[in-house]
């Protein structure tokens, strides 16, 4: 990961770890569909694999028309079949069963996830961790919490940790301080006199409270 590629994506107005993986996930998924679209080996693959997780199966549903999904999915749903059908004979013989569900550790999408995040997480802490790059990072929309938490258990200087939480929160305080701008302009009818800041505000909010929603996975782990 080169210095100038963190530094643009700290230009964004968003959590720059949140921005790497959204950009990732949407080459990814666009990835798997067409793979999916196109190769009858691929779409057996991914029905021996289970299938994605369900937040990455919606995910990977807005990128594919209702033909590509059908496409995509005919051969898992012919192996789940076939499956219930044997759960189905056990639990008549009165055996215990467990419904199959696919978990972030056997979800290919959470797995890339995960190894991304990690990847540009391990960056990240490099490049904070150099005085000349701090300001980029002052400047910045900053780390929402769950990728703060990870760059500080990555982060040996005690002193550049403080540094990191007190930067959270004075951007913590800065968006407060717009969303009530926001809500009093707009009380006031005054929504003309909105600053950038102020109108989006309620979003950046979101995101550093709890991360980006495209790419805040509920079954990976430690977030």
């Amino acid at each position: 990961m080169r210095e100038e590629d963190l530094i643009r994506d700290l230009q964004v107005r968003n959590c720059p770890v949140c921005h790497h993986l959204e950009r990732g996930m949407e080459d990814y998924f666009a990835e798997l569909q067409g793979l999916l679209s196109r190769s009858e080996a691929a779409r057996g693959d991914f029905a021996d694999d289970g299938g994605l997780c369900p937040l990455h199966t919606w995910q990977l549903a807005q990128f594919s028309s209702p033909r590509g999904i059908a496409r995509g999915h005919e051969a898992l749903s012919r192996k789940l079949a076939e499956r219930l059908e044997h759960l189905g004979d056990d639990c008549a013989a009165g055996q215990p069963v467990t419904l199959p569900r696919q978990s972030a550790d056997g979800c290919r999408a959470c797995r890339f996830l995960a190894e991304r995040e990690a990847s540009y997480v391990e960056a990240f802490c490099r490049f904070v961790g150099r005085n000349e790059n701090l300001e980029h990072y002052r400047r910045a929309n900053g780390l929402c919490l769950g990728h703060l938490r990870a760059v500080l258990a990555g982060t040996d200087d005690g002193a550049r940790r403080a540094w990191l939480i007190r930067a959270a929160a004075e951007r913590l305080r800065e968006i407060g301080e717009s969303m009530r701008q926001y809500d009093l302009k707009l009380g006031q009818l005054q929504r003309e006199r909105l600053t950038p800041d102020e109108k989006d505000a309620y979003r950046r909010g979101l995101v550093m409270l709890s991360g980006e929603r495209s790419v805040v996975s509920p079954f990976l782990k430690g977030r």
